[in-house]
């Protein structure tokens, strides 16, 4: 399928949410509820993989969040600033293998109730790690499911990444999670596919021992291709 392209105009749109996740962080009203466990594991989340999922998004979508995800949700109001015009957000309350579940019965009441023709919605789980998929994973082959699912955890070794895609078909994609154009590329192939009904996909938000700031590495990028200045200004 080859690397989508990604325009200036989102490239800046991705920044500037990435911006708005990093005072999220430390915004305490925004985190209010939060064990002090749950806050510590959020600040250590890169921003990039947030800003570009839901880059990709559209309003008729679906994402399910393994448990309250400030992020997720400042994400979401700086794509969708209009309530009324924002997607459908979901916060699953059970495990994360739960959740998967619960995700694949969403997308498969949409695919039933989906035009026979034209673009489908999309379900997006968004987990907080990266639990047994093997009923989920049989659904997404055998339906077709318009469901992504994204998972975290540390790099697998070559045989548990081996062991996690034997007797699937569903295609399961590691990303660098503090990336934020490899996340955007993955996940706009991933939800193409999704749309045009060739099925769902499992997206693997992975961190890459000695990967830069994500939001420093989205600057190096942005200057790269001549949208900041060197000295790291603002651009009009």
């Amino acid at each position: 399928m080859g690397k989508p392209l990604i325009s200036d105009a989102a490239m800046r749109s991705m920044y500037a949410t990435m911006q708005q996740l990093r005072m999220t962080k430390r915004d305490r009203t925004a985190t209010e509820g939060l064990s002090r466990a749950d806050r510590a594991e959020m600040t250590a989340q890169p921003e990039a993989l947030h800003a570009a999922l839901l880059s990709q998004m559209h309003r008729r979508d679906t994402l399910l969040t393994e448990g309250v995800d400030p992020l997720a949700r400042a994400a979401i109001a700086s794509y969708f600033p209009i309530e009324v015009s924002s997607l459908h957000a979901v916060v699953c309350p059970g495990s994360g293998e739960e959740c998967a579940a619960v995700a694949a019965g969403m997308a498969l009441k949409h695919a039933e109730t989906a035009r026979a023709t034209g673009p489908r919605a999309v379900t997006v789980a968004l987990l907080r790690a990266y639990p047994a998929l093997d009923g989920v994973l049989s659904l997404i082959e055998q339906n077709d499911l318009p469901l992504i699912v994204v998972v975290r955890s540390e790099p697998l070794s070559r045989a548990d990444a081996q062991r996690r895609t034997l007797g699937t078909k569903v295609p399961i994609l590691p990303v660098d999670d503090a990336d934020a154009v490899a996340v955007c590329r993955v996940v706009q192939e991933s939800i193409l596919r999704a749309r045009n009904g060739w099925g769902g996909a499992v997206i693997h938000a992975t961190r890459l021992l000695g990967a830069p700031d994500a939001l420093e590495g989205m600057e190096h990028r942005l200057k790269v291709r001549g949208l900041m200045p060197l000295d790291g200004s603002s651009v009009a």
